[in-house]
């Protein structure tokens, strides 16, 4: 009993120590006849004190009775029936119809506070509930209200404790990728930036999940989701707040203004909404302390909770409201589900989300371009000044404009589904008309950025794979189109290039039925499901990652994904299972989560500092499947102009890998790989690559001094400024240095060989 009463949001009173509070009595059926426009009780069990504060209605008149339930986890704990005569207050015995004002504090006798278990202070996001239904003292079945006060003491999982570490450990992973791909080390780049674009994906379906619009969200699993919500753009700062809302209001908006009303409470789903009885939970308190009579809840029969009032997709127009925006939301209960529930507790007014969101995601543009730019700038001044080698990050400067691009690009990806479903959400709720405005112009950019890039990506694949029976040989070579786009496919293998079209569609299916089915949870929580699953076993069949690790990586992740919509399926009580079953789901949703994300996080920061502490980290990662390094252009030469252009190269290792190349694309040429590579059989025994590598070296050895002094400085010509593909050499590896098309626009054509035009 005293669990009912024991809850308010009082800040101002002893938060130090333990208490039980509720700030919100919810009404639990039709034509109820006692609402409360205000309530806010807390109990802290230092002191024994319960302090109330209730403004309430009455429209009984009689002689009245109430059975009380506590409900912890679906489970009806305790059952009591009690009459209100025998509180001993004459206001209430009989009651009156009018108004009630009920404001002060009561202290409990220690027989009825040891009643209440100690790990309902300590349990974070408690599950708990008291349901009060009052009927006529002489007429059981004549029932007059029926009130529910959501209980809390004050502990959660969400905090900024973990939100913010969370953040930073992926970011880290994003910067030691730039980093260590500036440095040289392609290959230990590419996989850490799969891997934490892999992360970023996690978080942010974890956080756009959390956003359907289900019937109930346990406690405990809307606090978790909430810490991956800065994924998605959606940080509390003041000062954004401040500003999202001037420019709504200077574009004919109107701002909500829910978290400062003093009748906002937090229930099933999330609800601001009318309160009643809570007078008499307090009158009941009174009673408990006075004769003990009601006795809490550390035993009793304990029974299933069914019931599901208020928990249909439909809901009575007269009593709710989904509608933040409703001029009469004062005789009506606000139900704040899905994106309206993560604004509200994120602390942000919900008509000030979607600009707080694009705020965030402009201002990382911006940091991004300057951190580039800047670094650029300083690498010329030390170059100038010669702190630094020339030669340093030559292929970072000659290439820079087209990596700011790539790098916007990236960004744009990873934002991608926090732009679809933001943007298609303003839709639905048209805040104002400038906030539609850039909705409509967000996604119209992006969506076309990022479908010109997945098409471009598809045709020069095609493209590849049709003249020269390989992907990579284009998609790798053309090092301009590998900046600008490479962000799209480096993290699938070559021959997947496809993917990345299948990649997007799965992240707009998903942003847009969550965005704009906010009013019908049981069948959006269904399609998010079923797009999960289908994803999840694409990923399971085509593994289109660039090695078995990377797909291992991320087929878990899409396991995870699917299993957190089955749990928001079932929080949407579509299959009208007991409450217990949702409460036990949120109590595993919640540990599977984080123990995931602490596995993630831990396997990201050991893979940034092997990264940085390895001389030559390249060497823990196996060569890729689709031959793609051998078509990457070296930059690692001084520039035209600054090198005798007629002498003879004497780096063997990269006649070598010329001539690596040039069997490489034979073998392609005979047949290729099949289209799904068995990651089981490995391409690179070492025995057979030992022994491929050394016929290799001698037949280019052959080869190369058997050739004429003009041969070979034009070969070495064409490797100092690679503009297109010339990493590797079409045809037979004994006219490896045949003709080809210069870089200079020659053709030079030797003995019987056949010509090759670099595309």
């Amino acid at each position: 009993m005293l669990m009912g009463v024991a809850m308010g949001a009082s800040e101002d009173k002893d938060k130090k120590g333990n208490y039980i509070k509720s700030t919100s009595l919810l009404t639990c059926m039709e034509d109820s006849l006692f609402t409360a426009s205000h309530f806010d009780v807390v109990f802290y069990p230092d002191s024994g004190k319960v302090y109330f504060d209730v403004t309430a209605i009455s429209n009984i008149d009689g002689k009245i009775a109430a059975q009380v339930d506590v409900i912890a986890y679906g489970l009806n704990v305790l059952t009591h029936n009690i009459s209100f005569c025998d509180l001993g207050f004459e206001t209430i015995c009989p009651l009156t119809s009018g108004h009630m004002e009920l404001n002060s504090n009561y202290k409990l006798s220690s027989s009825i506070t040891k009643q209440i278990p100690g790990v309902a202070y300590t349990i974070p996001d408690l599950d708990a509930r008291v349901r009060v239904v009052v009927y006529d003292a002489l007429d059981s079945s004549k029932e007059y209200a029926c009130v529910e006060a959501v209980l809390s003491n004050g502990k959660t999982v969400q905090t900024k404790y973990a939100a913010w570490p969370i953040a930073a450990i992926s970011g880290l992973g994003v910067i030691t990728s730039g980093v260590v791909s500036i440095i040289g080390h392609s290959n230990t780049a590419a996989h850490i930036a799969s891997n934490s674009m892999s992360l970023f994906v996690y978080f942010q379906s974890l956080a756009i999940t959390s956003m359907m619009a289900v019937a109930k969200v346990p406690p405990i699993a809307a606090a978790w989701a909430q810490n991956f919500q800065w994924s998605l753009g959606i940080i509390k700062v003041g000062f954004v707040q401040s500003i999202a809302n001037w420019y709504m209001q200077a574009t004919g908006g109107t701002p909500t203004d829910i978290l400062a009303s003093s009748y906002l409470s937090i229930s099933v789903q999330k609800n601001k909404f009318k309160r009643s009885a809570e007078y008499f939970m307090r009158n009941l308190y009174d009673k408990q302390r006075t004769n003990n009579h009601l006795t809490l809840f550390k035993r009793a029969s304990i029974s299933l909770d069914s019931d599901d009032f208020g928990y249909s997709d439909t809901l009575d127009s007269s009593l709710y409201s989904v509608n933040e925006k409703d001029d009469d939301l004062t005789s009506k209960i606000l139900v704040l589900r899905g994106i309206q529930r993560i604004s509200y507790l994120a602390g942000i007014e919900i008509t000030s989300l979607f600009m707080t969101s694009i705020m965030f995601l402009l201002f990382v543009a911006f940091v991004l371009v300057v951190c580039i730019s800047a670094f650029k700038a300083i690498m010329e001044i030390c170059i100038r000044a010669k702190f630094i080698n020339e030669g340093k990050f030559n292929e970072y400067r000659q290439q820079w404009r087209y990596i700011i691009k790539g790098s916007l690009y990236r960004l744009l990806l990873i934002a991608f589904p926090q732009l679809s479903v933001m943007c298609l959400w303003e839709f639905t709720t048209h805040d104002s008309g400038g906030t539609v405005v850039v909705a409509v112009f967000l996604l119209a950019v992006v969506l076309i950025l990022l479908i010109q890039a997945a098409i471009r990506v598809y045709l020069l694949g095609r493209r590849s794979v049709r003249q020269f029976k390989n992907a990579a040989y284009l998609l790798y070579g053309d090092n301009k189109f590998l900046n600008k786009f490479g962000f799209v496919y480096v993290h699938f293998r070559a021959d997947c290039y496809y993917f990345v079209m299948i990649n997007l569609i799965y992240i707009f299916l998903k942003s847009l039925f969550v965005a704009v089915m906010q009013r019908q949870g049981k069948p959006q929580s269904v399609i998010v499901f079923a797009i999960e699953l289908v994803y999840c076993i694409l990923l399971c069949w085509i593994r289109p990652f660039m090695d078995k690790r990377t797909n291992a990586f991320n087929i878990t992740i899409s396991v995870i994904n699917a299993i957190n919509a089955l749990f928001f399926m079932f929080f949407s009580y579509i299959f009208k299972q007991p409450h217990i079953v949702a409460s036990v789901m949120a109590i595993v949703y919640f540990i599977l989560n984080a123990v995931f994300a602490l596995f993630l996080l831990l396997f990201t920061i050991v893979t940034c500092v092997l990264a940085l502490v390895y001389k030559n980290p390249d060497t823990r990662y196996q060569p890729m499947k689709d031959d793609r390094v051998s078509f990457l252009p070296r930059f690692d030469r001084k520039s035209k102009g600054e090198q005798d252009m007629n002498k003879v190269p004497q780096d063997g290792d990269d006649m070598e890998l010329m001539a690596l190349g040039a069997t490489a694309m034979r073998g392609h040429e005979n047949g290729g790989k099949p289209a799904i590579y068995d990651e089981e059989e490995s391409v690179y025994d070492e025995d057979a690559f030992s022994e491929q590598n050394n016929k290799h070296q001698n037949a280019f050895n052959s080869n190369l001094f058997s050739d004429s002094g003009g041969n070979r400085d034009s070969y070495y010509l064409e490797s100092i400024e690679p503009t297109q593909p010339t990493s590797t050499i079409v045809g037979n590896p004994n006219s490896a240095m045949g003709k080809y098309n210069t870089a200079y626009g020659k053709n030079v054509d030797h003995g019987n060989g056949n010509r090759v035009n670099f595309i």
